[in-house]
């Protein structure tokens, strides 16, 4: 469970583990390869209330749900 705030996309997808590198997660960003609840996402910031699931997907094969 993450704690409420804001966090850059790449350094979340860093701390979850669906990422080895920023630079990896930089480029799949940059392709399109990260969809957040189901939509592709650019942005460099999420946002964590702790009320509501976020569904974070990373290709075709990497999912996180985070609470």
């Amino acid at each position: 469970k993450m704690q409420s705030g804001k966090y850059q996309l790449t350094d979340l997808l860093m701390q979850t583990g669906l990422v080895e590198s920023k630079s990896e997660a930089r480029r799949l960003i940059e392709q399109n390869g990260v969809r957040i609840n189901q939509e592709t996402t650019k942005d460099k910031v999420v946002i964590l209330d702790g009320k509501k699931e976020i569904l974070i997907q990373v290709g075709k094969r990497k999912y996180l749900k985070l609470k």
